[in-house]
């Protein structure tokens, strides 16, 4: 199924859309791990990876309160996805954000 295979294909590619991100890998019940590197440090926390094939949405999100989704709609004779992201950081700057949202603008027309 679509949702499947996408939410699949952004779990690998996770770590291209975060540039402090360096590994995701699932650990099974929709609970993720996440290696990554801020401020020189290298850190490792878990996260959360869910599927909703009703709403076609794949969200994600993290105790640290970064959270996001994603959600594909009828759109006349295409379709339209929708990207929500949120972080409650103060310190996130907008440029990473932007690198991470044309990441994934770039990885959805790719599979289009």
């Amino acid at each position: 199924n679509i949702t499947d295979e996408v939410s699949d294909e952004l779990l690998h590619h996770f770590p291209g859309l975060d540039s402090q991100m360096t590994q995701v890998e699932s650990a099974g019940d929709g609970q993720v791990t996440v290696d990554a590197r801020y401020d020189g440090r290298d850190q490792h926390g878990e996260a959360r990876f869910e599927r909703d094939e009703g709403q076609r949405r794949i969200a994600w999100s993290a105790d640290s309160g970064y959270h996001g989704w994603m959600q594909v709609d009828p759109d006349g004779e295409g379709s339209r996805l929708t990207l929500f992201l949120e972080t409650k950081h103060g310190g996130e700057r907008e440029a990473d954000i932007s690198s991470t949202l044309d990441a994934i603008r770039m990885l959805v027309e790719a599979e289009v």
